[in-house]
């Protein structure tokens, strides 16, 4: 692989930019380029792609930027594409920084896509490649001005999960703008010249960081670092207390990561007390302010903020999936501005989330891979990924990165398999089915394709295709062609036709077999189905992964099974999806979690009950939010009596809320816990809240800016304004409340607009 042969810097007046666009840099202290970042800058200012390989943290986010400014400059737009919701906020936070020069950004990351009208008033968009595959199906004309889109991460194509779509993306977007410019990030890969020739782009790699990192392996007190030299660690503690101490003495921090979500919360209990006894009295404070931010990010208590809430004034936090995403925020930040001295993560924290720390310890070099059924290893280019966390610029002068070893053998072999490994090569993972079945259908129904010489073409300029005989690809496309036309989503013709169905599934971003499950359980759906009925069915769909099921937990999900089993609008044994009987559990699993939250079950009691955490419930709620929304347009075609039920249930599932409810969290700052309060205290809709005074609302919200903002909302009273307060009911148990007659109120499509 090529490397940059210098590793002097370069002044910031060698390249190019505009003079408005360098003060915005200088301001930010960026007063000189990386080598890569010089050698990117050339072609990127030019209007040419590139595919720029090198390690973390050696600028490669600047090269995206500018590339992206200048294509707005020249009067298009820019697409910024990223794995992670987390890693697009990020991104957007920092576009931001160009918004005094005019530039108008924007963020795609929730359940639905941004309008026409939004869309045409932004300049760059930050979105995952979900969203933009989304805007592709719909032909956004924002897209026609498109002069250049970023993909970070692009190593990521070979993610079996998120990789089909981001090949797709670009192979569609590549195809619809022939002159559009490209520029790929990427780690150290094997082949990144290969990803370079597919996208026919410059190819700029290196090994190039600025903060050195040197990589190694502990065991029994000593490191091996992969330059032979070998370094004593002071201490009689166990391996990672004794290495969070011995650099957090030294002026750093640690960062440690762990296979699971429990490790990381035990493992850091466990270095609490190491942490806590390096902290200084002004770090104390620091570390308890950060705590009493926790405490503000949400209105209702969770379990992970519990014992975060316990962790942070000691100096030391887990970052994990089952924590909100405010919650991860508060973490993030405290370890950003170094208030927080260790941090537990688990491996998603890698991907691309800008954390870095001065040591970073890999404790696990395996975890449960659940297509295997196993514990399997983890790739190298993961660790490497890790690893590659080491170093904080302009912190630390060098950055360790260190992989712990329980005998000489193993210290021997994680040198040899993954410190010294060559990186490994991104291979396509386009064939998978499940992939193609979304993919294929989605450019016949947006009309990029109509035959199949057209067909062969598009897989022809993949990835796929660029690196493998496209008659592997063939018997996968022939069967996947099959299965879509068998449930009707392309016409039985010759020629590539989407039918009705398969316009509007495609519309929804649905996988054909949800749309097919769906389908069944409207068709058989009564009058007012149950909400349990319609959220086992969106749970029975491969939109909504199941959770797993814990030891003892078969027993009660059989037992709602029978009990549930005349009503359910989806079998176990019938097609297409025919699923065993544990993973038909598991989805009623998901359904029951679902049910529970909206009969508003707090969130600590129902996380312990069902043994998962608050980002779980969140997540499957918004993916259930979805499904429903998806399932009520479906309803309108094949079952459109059973339209209201869903959508008050798609509702229900958004706010996590019985139905007496849904008027009141509709507004700002007002969720479930608080609508709860409101309604106790009388006030049983927004027209109720009208001749509130600021005072009671005060009182009952704990907040006088909130009460003033809802007042404000709804066109209340004013503070000091005279007039009764309705009166205070006795307490009642929230889920026995009587709802109140329904009022009119605007339909649930119409909330978010026609369809394009």
């Amino acid at each position: 692989m090529p490397a940059t042969s210098s590793d002097e810097r370069r002044p910031l007046t060698s390249v190019p930019i505009p003079d408005d666009v360098r003060a915005v840099l200088e301001a930010d202290g960026i007063a000189s380029l990386y080598p890569p970042q010089a050698e990117a800058l050339g072609p990127v200012l030019r209007g040419e792609s590139v595919v720029l390989a090198c390690p973390t943290a050696s600028g490669k986010s600047l090269v995206a930027y500018l590339a992206l400014l200048r294509a707005v400059r020249a009067g298009g737009t820019g697409l910024y594409l990223v794995p992670l919701r987390a890693l697009a906020q990020e991104k957007f936070d920092e576009l931001q920084e160009f918004a005094p020069l005019g530039f108008k950004v924007g963020l795609s990351i929730g359940d639905f896509d941004l309008s026409n009208a939004t869309l045409d008033g932004l300049d760059i968009l930050v979105a995952t490649s979900e969203k933009a595959d989304s805007l592709l199906r719909k032909r956004a004309p924002w897209l026609e001005r498109l002069g250049a889109v970023v993909a970070d991460e692009v190593h990521l194509m070979r993610d079996p999960d998120r990789g089909p779509t981001l090949e797709v993306s670009l192979t569609r977007l590549r195809r619809m703008r022939p002159n559009l410019q490209v520029v790929a990030l990427s780690a150290t890969v094997g082949n990144s010249q290969e990803i370079a020739d597919w996208l026919k782009a410059a190819h700029i790699a290196s090994d190039f960081r600025p903060v050195p990192l040197k990589s190694g392996v502990y065991h029994d007190g000593r490191i091996m670092f992969t330059d032979l030299s070998v370094r004593e660690v002071p201490g009689t503690a166990e391996a990672l207390p004794r290495l969070v101490r011995d650099v957090i003495r030294g002026g750093g921090q640690a960062l440690v990561f762990v296979n699971t979500r429990r490790a990381s919360d035990q493992t850091a209990q466990a270095l609490a007390s190491t942490v806590r006894s390096t902290l200084s009295p002004a770090e104390k404070t620091a570390a308890r302010a950060a705590a009493d931010d926790l405490s503000a990010v949400s209105e209702e208590e969770t379990e992970g903020a519990r014992r975060l809430s316990s962790l942070l004034p000691d100096g030391v936090a887990f970052h994990n999936a089952s924590l909100t995403n405010p919650e991860r925020r508060v973490v993030e930040r405290a370890f950003k501005d170094r208030v927080l001295k260790a941090l537990v993560a688990t491996p998603t924290l890698a991907a691309g989330i800008n954390l870095p720390a001065r040591r970073v310890i890999v404790r696990d070099t395996t975890r449960y891979d659940d297509r295997l059924g196993m514990q399997a290893p983890i790739s190298a280019m993961e660790i490497q990924q890790m690893c590659g966390r080491a170093g904080r610029p302009r912190f630390d002068v060098a950055g360790e990165a260190l992989l712990l070893a329980r005998t000489p053998e193993e210290a021997e072999r994680f040198l040899d398999d993954y410190l010294s490994a060559p990186p490994e090569r991104v291979q396509s993972r386009l064939a998978a089915e499940p992939a193609l079945r979304m993919h294929l259908l989605a450019l016949v129904a947006s009309g990029q394709v109509s035959n199949e010489a057209e067909l062969e073409q598009f897989f022809a300029a993949t990835f796929f295709g660029h690196t493998v005989e496209l008659r592997e690809l063939s018997v996968v496309v022939e069967n996947v062609r099959r299965f879509l036309e068998h449930h009707e989503f392309l016409e039985p013709v010759a020629e590539l036709r989407a039918t009705a169905f398969g316009l509007l599934t495609s519309e929804l971003y649905l996988d054909p077999m949800s749309a097919v499950v769906l389908r069944q359980a409207l068709e058989r759906a009564p009058v007012n189905p149950s909400a349990f009925s319609l959220l086992a069915a969106v749970a029975a769909t491969p939109d909504l992964p199941p959770m797993f099921l814990r030891r003892g937990e078969e027993a009660d999900m059989l037992a709602k099974f029978t009990d549930f089993e005349p009503e359910l609008l989806i079998k176990p044994e019938e097609d297409p999806l025919r699923l065993d009987l544990d993973l038909f559990l598991a989805t009623l699993k998901t359904a029951s979690v679902l049910e529970a939250w909206v009969s508003e079950t707090p969130l600590v009691e129902l996380t312990e009950k069902y043994g998962i955490g608050a980002g779980d419930v969140r997540a499957k709620v918004e993916d259930a939010d979805w499904l429903l929304f998806g399932a009520s347009r479906l309803a309108v075609r094949f079952q459109r009596r059973a339209a209201r039920s869903i959508d008050e249930l798609s509702l229900r599932v958004r706010y996590g809320v019985n139905e007496e409810l849904l008027d009141l969290v509709r507004l700002r700052g007002i969720g479930r816990m608080r609508g709860r309060a409101l309604f106790r205290a009388g006030f049983s809709d927004r027209e109720a809240l009208k001749g509130a005074s600021v005072e009671r609302l005060e009182s009952i919200l704990k907040s006088r800016p909130l009460a003033k903002a809802v007042l404000a909302e709804v066109g209340g009273r004013r503070a000091g304004a005279r007039g009764p307060d309705p009166p205070t009911p006795a307490p009642s148990d929230p889920r026995a409340a009587v709802a109140p007659a329904r009022r009119p109120g605007p339909k649930r499509l119409d909330e978010f607009g026609p369809s394009p």
